[in-house]
């Protein structure tokens, strides 16, 4: 292909590679691009076309993922934050209980003091032993809920999409196209055309803030 196109084999691998930085000017690639795509038998015209969308949104997320991603301390000194409220909760919840036992226990015992003792009679009284019973404990009612996300494209669009604090994957996607995930803290989303996917979590619907064409970026939940 480089010995075809007259395009050195350094600059293809920064094409492939999407090295915008390393590039030359906008010109210089787009004419890279129309030369490679006629090589390979492709559509020129359409190579240019998702090479500037392409570049667009990269150059637009450059800008802001940095600030998007949340650090991994600050979310464990967020989720040990929490621990440490539930721990005291329940603490309190305890102590407050055994207080409340102590003086009920305490406000009988005087109780039964001033009673008469009873005359003791002669009929014998029938024990019956009383059972307390209550319902069983649903031991998966707090398993945490997956979290499914349901994207349909209604028009093209790219997308980067971040599950859990994961690695990122990417998408390209067309009218049409569904894809359908599977979290269980969150997602990050960057979305290239914010006008073009409709989103469901757990089958309710999640608005996407922005217009047709426009690189938003989304936090669910």
């Amino acid at each position: 292909v480089a010995e075809e196109t007259r395009i050195r084999i350094d600059n293809l691998l920064l094409i492939e590679g999407e090295n915008h930085d390393k590039l030359p000017d906008e010109v210089f690639v787009k004419g890279f691009v129309r030369a490679f795509a006629k090589a390979i038998g492709a559509d020129a015209d359409e190579a240019v076309r998702r090479y500037q969308m392409r570049l667009k949104v990269v150059q637009k997320l450059a800008k802001s993922e940095a600030d998007l991603k949340i650090p991994a301390g600050k979310f464990w000194r967020r989720l040990l934050f929490c621990l440490a409220a539930v721990v005291g909760l329940i603490f309190l919840s305890v102590f407050a209980l055994s207080v409340f036992k102590k003086y009920t226990s305490s406000e009988l015992h005087q109780t039964d003091l001033k009673q008469p003792v009873p005359i003791e009679t002669k009929e014998k009284v029938a024990f019956e032993p009383r059972y307390d019973t209550q319902p069983a404990v649903d031991l998966n009612q707090n398993k945490p809920e997956k979290l499914i996300l349901k994207i349909t494209a209604i028009e093209e669009t790219w997308m980067k999409i971040i599950i859990d604090e994961q690695k990122p994957n990417e998408y390209f996607l067309k009218p049409g196209d569904q894809v359908e995930l599977k979290a269980t803290l969150a997602y990050n989303l960057f979305i290239g055309n914010a006008g073009g996917v409709q989103l469901l979590l757990n089958n309710e619907s999640i608005n996407v803030p922005g217009k047709s064409g426009q690189v938003v970026n989304l936090r669910i939940p």
